[in-house]
């Protein structure tokens, strides 16, 4: 590690680069720490930004949600729009489609319209979160017309100033921006989660001894899960590439490499569109006055109950099959290989190619949807069968553990490369 560490700020470039990146990521931390002007922060502290949509919402800005800060809606409006384009660039909208085709030429022309969307979303969530926090909790000063347009107008300067941030750092920095971005906001609340968790598992009695061992326990498994997921995250399917070379005129040799496919190649994503699922429907109903229909509606989709938690591995399976699908476009792989003269031992070109490696995909795919459930269902469960953990605020598993733990892996992965890139380089000047 220290070792690691000694690398990074020995490379005068990648020094600047990962000082650059830290710098950034202080000034979105420093504006999430900003409440927005007008709006109460004693009513703030009465209101419930962890629940339901709020509360997704809330962790991936790392809690500048339940402090309606300059950047409450964070980049929650940016990746809602990307989901959307790239699902109408699956043959819905042909000029989308026709993009998707075209490089880079056609993903910058895709990514204007993003921006144009997330902006409009922007505006409605930020008018929807206002209009439900104000109406529940009183939070603005002035109850006007124009202080509404006032704050949502500063949400939505927030949410694209934090996308501008992003995008500097994964043009000047290092790593991927946005996912830095929320990778922060979740970090910088471990410390006090851990905190509060002593706070509710330890009592200064008698038994304090067998709190503290029931705590220290809390931390161990909660290490061994960030492990699992570690593994699960590095976890691969090789899937062996031969390639023609010629050496000369009359003789041909074959090389040959591999196509890796994760396991778990659509990342977070199912998880976080299952609990959106689940949690819009009892978000709209907690602003509504309680019946028999919105206590069927609260225990049909809160996935704390039998039914909701059902329906909520259900959705988890199915949207890891569909974003790996996605991700991974079987035909579009089939054809380059075929292009590059490239194939797969045993495998004809075109059409069974195209098959195989759907079929693999498919396969790997039933691991990885497994492997979001169980990590997903950690948090749900264990209360139950550890009641210790009930009133824990740190919550085992779930979505954030596994943002942390893939977008750590992924910058260190990209350092790393650019570690090595720039030693050969030095290597080869000389």
């Amino acid at each position: 590690m220290l070792t690691f560490l000694k690398n990074v700020f020995k490379k005068g470039e990648l020094r600047r680069k990962v000082i650059f990146t830290l710098g950034i990521l202080f000034v979105y931390r420093l504006g999430a720490g900003i409440t927005i002007p007008g709006v109460d922060v004693g009513s703030l502290s009465r209101s419930d930004a962890t629940n339901g949509i709020f509360g997704i919402m809330n962790l991936l800005g790392g809690g500048t949600l339940e402090r309606f800060s300059l950047f409450a809606l964070g980049v929650s409006p940016y990746i809602t729009s990307s989901i959307i384009i790239e699902l109408l660039s699956m043959d819905v909208i042909p000029a989308l489609t026709r993009w998707r085709k075209e490089g880079n030429t056609g993903k910058k022309k895709k990514d204007r319209v993003t921006r144009v969307l997330t902006l409009l979303l922007a505006a409605l969530q930020g008018g929807v979160l206002t209009y439900a926090f104000d109406t529940s909790y009183n939070i603005l000063v002035d109850n006007s017309i124009w202080s509404y347009i006032y704050v949502v107008l500063i949400m939505m300067a927030g949410s694209m100033f934090a996308i501008w941030l992003g995008d500097q750092i994964t043009q000047k920095g290092i790593g991927n921006g946005v996912s830095l971005l929320i990778f922060t906001g979740i970090v910088s609340n471990l410390p006090n989660a851990f905190l509060t968790t002593y706070d509710n598992l330890v009592t200064y009695d008698s038994g304090m001894w067998l709190d503290i061992a029931w705590y220290v326990l809390f931390v161990v498994v909660y290490l061994s899960i960030v492990v699992f997921v570690v593994f699960t995250e590095g976890a691969i399917r090789k899937i062996p590439i031969n390639y023609a070379s010629s050496t000369s005129v009359t003789m041909r040799t074959r090389e040959q490499t591999h196509m890796p496919i994760k396991i778990n190649s659509s990342g977070v994503l199912p998880v976080i569109f299952a609990s959106s699922v689940l949690a819009a429907p009892r978000t709209i109903v907690s602003f509504m006055k309680t019946t028999d229909v919105t206590k069927m509606i609260n225990t049909i989709f809160n996935y704390q109950e039998p039914i909701g938690f059902c329906l909520y591995i259900l959705m988890i399976v199915g949207f890891t099959f569909f974003y790996s699908n996605l991700q991974i476009d079987a035909e579009k792989i089939s054809d380059d290989l075929k292009k590059n003269g490239g194939s797969i031992p045993g495998v004809r070109t075109g059409i069974e190619t195209k098959n195989y490696i759907k079929k693999v995909l498919n396969q790997v795919t039933v691991a990885g949807s497994l492997t979001l459930c169980i990590i997903a269902a950690i948090p749900i469960i264990t209360p139950i069968i550890w009641t210790q953990t009930e009133n824990a605020s740190l919550s085992l598993g779930g979505t954030g553990l596994i943002i942390v733990t893939g977008v750590a892996l992924e910058t260190v992965k990209q350092i790393k490369t650019y570690i090595t890139r720039k030693e050969y380089h030095g290597y080869i000047r000389k």
